[in-house]
């Protein structure tokens, strides 16, 4: 038997409790929908709750359990499957006599809720969240049974101590299938994902969205020019009469390729000067950019002045993020070759970097005719290996060269399409 704190609330036609228990009383009394016995003879209709996804859970939620100390979680709602009968609230009016009048009112729906223990609870919304407290708080003892454990999860080490944390709940009666398979669609369905550049604007555990956002401070290669933004903070596109240069969201990708061997995770915070030297290096590729390359100096002068930037956009594809993303692909090879960025930089100049420059078909741009630009991870990729080759090609191996005729031949159609010229 239980007995905690709450408040009796109503919307529509469904009464529910609002209450806090610990971690602890939580993985021992709440189970998962997928646990239940009669779970696999369930229709399609009658289930209510999907499937666990484990790996999610071990790999992203459990370390920010563990690690973070302003962990923090919104509220589970529980499903009261069964034995709802059983459980009693009794308001602080049944409790204490003589309130005064001002009291009487919200006091009669403040009290205590006793679940006898015979009832059953099931994890309607926020059963990730709920194993991952079990996962944290019981190590592998806490993977539901039957789970496949990979190699990689055998270092997880209990940590009891989580079990006195506390974590608001919702408690609502099951009273058939239909409503609550409702109430679960309709709080994920009108629950708005954040957006990229709202996750990069407010992680702080992230060194990629720190370092994206450091490069737009007062003083730093990115700051804004006359309260102009370089940088478009706000979505993930550049409208054809947009001022800025590029956006947060490729500032971010662009920081993951010029740090990808640093091999830092997007989930864990680094300690220690590493942080500042990879600012340093993310910094440098944008102040040698600026300073170098024709194309932005020109974007400079005009945003100076504030004047219009459209007509350099239409005409240069470095005005475009998806080319600057192709960029770091580049750096971050010529570190590799040993070469200097800003030799690199000079190089690029040389290059036709217009939207009929046949070249860029079907590499950077679909076509001619509507200059739409090639998005995807790969594409990205496979620019920068064919900029490598044009500004680095001296120094490339047989099998990055093999890799850029590959990507040439392909986006021409011809096994035969020679490659371009090596910029001198």
């Amino acid at each position: 038997m239980a007995t905690i704190g709450c408040i009796k609330a109503k919307l529509g036609s469904t009464d529910y409790y609002i209450a806090k228990m610990s971690a602890g009383q939580l993985i021992d009394s709440i189970g998962f929908a997928m646990e239940m016995p009669e779970w696999e003879e369930m229709t399609a209709d009658e289930k209510m709750q999907r499937s666990l996804e484990v790996n999610r859970v071990v790999t992203e939620i459990v370390p920010y359990v563990i690690e973070d100390p302003d962990k923090f979680f919104g509220s589970l709602i529980i499903d009261i499957y069964s034995g709802y009968e059983n459980i009693v609230f009794e308001p602080v009016t049944n409790i204490v006599k003589d309130l005064p009048a001002a009291y009487q009112t919200p006091m009669k729906d403040m009290g205590f809720l006793t679940l006898p223990g015979k009832e059953r609870l099931i994890a309607l919304d926020g059963q990730h969240r709920l194993l991952s407290l079990k996962v944290a708080i019981k190590g592998l003892m806490g993977l539901p049974a039957g789970t496949n454990i990979a190699s990689s999860w055998k270092n997880l080490t209990p940590h009891p101590e989580l079990a006195d944390e506390e974590i608001s709940v919702i408690l609502v009666e099951h009273k058939d299938n239909m409503k609550i398979r409702k109430i679960f669609n309709k709080v994920n369905k009108y629950a708005k994902q954040t957006s990229r550049s709202d996750n990069i604007i407010t992680s702080d555990d992230d060194i990629f969205a720190v370092i994206s956002r450091k490069l737009l401070k007062e003083g730093e290669p990115l700051a804004p020019i006359g309260g102009i933004d370089l940088v478009n903070w706000k979505s993930n596109t550049l409208s054809k009469r947009s001022k800025q240069l590029t956006t947060l969201s490729a500032l971010y990708t662009i920081c993951q390729a010029l740090l990808r061997d640093d091999k830092f995770s997007s989930k864990m915070f680094p300690v220690g000067k590493v942080v500042d030297e990879s600012y340093q290096e993310v910094a440098n590729f944008w102040s040698k950019a600026l300073e170098g390359l024709d194309a932005f100096k020109e974007y400079l002068n005009l945003t100076k002045q504030d004047r219009p930037v459209s007509g350099l956009r239409e005409e240069n594809l470095l005005m475009k993020p998806i080319t600057q993303m192709a960029l770091a692909h580049v750096a971050r090879m010529a570190k590799a070759k040993g070469v200097e960025w800003t030799e690199v930089v000079q190089k690029l100049n040389k290059i036709d970097w217009s939207f009929d420059n046949k070249l860029w078909f079907n590499i950077l741009i679909i076509g001619s005719a509507n200059k739409k630009m090639i998005t995807g991870k790969d594409s990205v990729r496979s620019a920068g290996l064919v900029i490598s080759y044009m500004v680095l090609g001296d120094l490339m191996g047989e099998d990055e060269i093999t890799s850029v005729r590959q990507i040439v031949a392909n986006a021409k159609d011809n096994e035969n399409e020679p490659l371009p010229d090596v910029v001198l």
